[in-house]
């Protein structure tokens, strides 16, 4: 377990200065090295000495802790040591992800032949009362599908599929699952269940739309202007260069204190800069880093609070032990940082923002939060887009614009009116593939936490008491995120198996 030990603190050291460089690449666009010191990491997962080390301690007798540890190494190691057919093939997947984040990062849509930021395409989007200018900036987004198909997307999925044939998986999707340490089963209903839903969800769309939007018909454009008309205050102009103070102050509640904490935040829109919002864990427990992309509007907190989350979390595990943080859940991850970007939504956040407007901000964002839980269920269809695009035959761009408008009328009843759907825009499809379920996930695991706390505490609300659920996610989930996979920590904790059937009830 030693020399175990050893080796992640080898691999450790070299994933600092991988991480270091891609900061550099999200943050400028320059890559100074990206992929050569990606493959430093991967030189030492490849070494056969440390897998056969792996694998005779599989067969040894070791305690419970340390099981686990063996059990992720493991799962870190095995695909390196199928075949040199698989690393070769493996290699060519990095280089090419790598190529097409280049391609995203750097890409700028245009709207009436000026080129414009993803930050102002959001603005447009909540607030412009121009529902052509809306149109015209939500279609927007679809110009990087033809780069990216262009720089080779299609064959990126290529390799992905040949990546699951030659480690034995029945698809890429199973293989990303069986990594993620997740049942394909889990995913089995949620097709049917979401079909199901969508008249449901179209009526309240209908309902909030002759509300808010004096007619019935809510267009794919007209979602986040329905939702800026149902909580206006989200447009609020703030003070948002001074951003870290209100996020300090949520987090204290918690009892995190962010002053204590090793967070370099980059949070303004610059060209070159990737257009989305990132942590990166440099050093687990020391070094955190913070990419966003936001203006003076209060909307803008939730990013800045969900990436907080992250920080929070990666810098609360325990540095030294490598490899149990190997094993933290993607869902964990983004369940607790949604956690604290729905605060946004929240009295305990955003009471001191409208002192003086309070009890009407109180009942917009009441409606808000009832509106977004109504609509949960139209988080599947990118879910399930993004496992089809591993399970369809595809060989054109057109194919995979067919695929994604099928998809998002049929789950979403969102119609594209002749119009190239939006699809590449999203980062996941290119370098987190089979990742957007975490996000879904990881807000049905946080209901079910703070449900939990409250019986254990007998409170209606975890704002009740702050303090102690900030105890409770340090003890019972982020300190022991990695002892467990997802489906085991979540029945520990609740008692019940992971379902869609817990977001119905």
């Amino acid at each position: 377990m030693q020399k175990l030990t050893s080796i992640y603190k080898e691999i450790s050291t070299a994933r600092i200065q991988y991480s270091q460089l891609n900061w550099i690449l999200y943050t400028t666009g320059i890559d100074q090295g990206v992929e050569p010191a990606l493959q430093k990491v991967l030189t030492i997962f490849k070494d056969k000495r440390n897998f056969d080390l792996i694998c005779a301690l599989k067969e040894s007798n070791l305690n419970e802790l340390d099981k686990r540890r063996v059990e992720i190494a493991f799962k870190d190691f095995r695909s390196f040591h199928l075949s040199p057919e698989l690393n070769q093939v493996n290699d060519a997947i990095i280089s090419k992800s790598t190529e097409l984040s280049k391609v995203l990062n750097t890409h700028r849509n245009q709207i009436n032949g000026k080129e414009v930021n993803g930050t102002y395409i959001s603005e447009v989007l909540a607030s412009s009362d121009d529902e052509a200018l809306r149109k015209k900036a939500y279609y927007s987004r679809a110009s990087v599908n033809k780069k990216l198909v262009d720089a080779g997307f299609l064959e990126l999925i290529k390799l992905r599929k040949e990546y699951a044939t030659l480690s034995g998986e029945n698809d890429y999707v199973s293989l990303c699952l069986k990594e993620s340490e997740l049942s394909t089963e889990l995913f089995n209903s949620w097709d049917e269940v979401t079909r199901k839903d969508l008249p449901n969800r179209l009526k309240i769309q209908r309902e909030f739309g002759k509300k808010f939007l004096q007619r019935e018909e809510v267009k794919p454009w007209d979602i986040r202007y329905l939702e800026s008309k149902i909580a206006p205050v989200q447009n609020a102009s703030v003070d948002i260069v001074n951003f870290l103070q209100p996020l300090t102050k949520l987090y204290s509640y918690f009892d995190f204190d962010l002053n204590k904490t090793n967070i370099t935040f980059d949070v303004f829109p610059r060209q070159n800069k990737s257009e989305w919002g990132y942590q990166f864990t440099i050093i687990p427990g020391k070094d955190s880093r913070i990419l966003a992309n936001v203006d003076n509007k209060y909307q803008n907190y939730f990013v800045l609070l969900h990436e907080a989350g992250h920080a929070v979390h990666y810098n609360s595990i325990d540095s030294d032990d490598h490899i149990l943080n190997d094993g933290i859940s993607g869902i964990i991850s983004e369940g607790i940082a949604n956690l604290f970007g729905h605060m946004a939504n929240q009295e305990i956040f955003f009471k001191d923002f409208f002192k003086e407007n309070f009890a009407e901000a109180q009942n917009q964002f009441a409606l808000l939060n009832q509106w977004s839980k109504m609509n949960l269920l139209s988080a599947v269809e990118p879910i399930l887009f993004d496992h089809a695009l591993y399970r369809q035959n595809l060989s054109s761009l057109d194919d995979i614009n067919h695929l994604k408008t099928k998809m998002a009328l049929e789950l979403n009843g969102i119609e594209n009116y002749g119009h190239e759907p939006n699809w590449a825009y999203l980062i996941h499809h290119t370098t987190h593939p089979i990742y957007l379920h975490n996000y879904f996930m990881g807000d049905i695991t946080c209901e079910m936490l703070k449900k939990i706390f409250c019986e254990q505490h007998s409170v209606n609300d975890i704002n009740d008491k702050p303090r102690e659920f900030g105890a409770f996610l340090l003890n019972d989930v982020i300190r022991v995120s990695g002892r467990h996979p997802f489906e085991q920590l979540f029945e520990k904790i609740s008692g019940r198996k992971f379902s869609l059937d817990l977001l119905i009830d």
